[in-house]
């Protein structure tokens, strides 16, 4: 393929990305914090318009795994990396962010929620 064959195709997947959408949503980025077992500052909520790309950058003192419930989305995060969570933010409603806490003494592991996830109709 030569360059102007190359040109061609890329004006045409840019054209049918706009006319379809594909280009038009945000990514909406949020920095999750996890000191303790606890969402530092407390748990909040973050919202979103429908379609948006959501990115959750997560840190966190302790290994565990982040879910995002409704969407099924799990990271598991370890301490000093950066843990990142990416979705398409397809249905509308409040969906919890929790934290899967390891068991402890043969009982479920713990689930605290960690932040709550808002999708808003465009």
């Amino acid at each position: 393929m030569n360059l102007w064959q190359a040109a061609r195709n890329w004006v045409g997947i840019s054209f049918l990305g706009l006319a379809t959408g594909a280009f038009a949503a945000d990514t909406v980025t949020f920095d999750l914090r996890i000191v303790e077992r606890k969402a530092e500052g407390g748990v909040r909520t973050v919202r979103v318009p429908q379609g948006a790309k959501v990115v959750l950058r997560i840190r966190s003192d302790e290994a565990m795994k982040v879910h995002v419930h409704g969407y099924d989305v799990e990271q598991r995060a370890k301490p000093g990396e950066v843990a990142t969570v990416t979705l398409e933010a397809r249905w509308t409603g409040r969906f919890p962010v929790t934290a899967h806490l390891p068991p402890s003494k043969g009982a479920h592991g713990r689930e605290p929620t960690l932040l709550y996830l808002e999708v808003h109709p465009e």
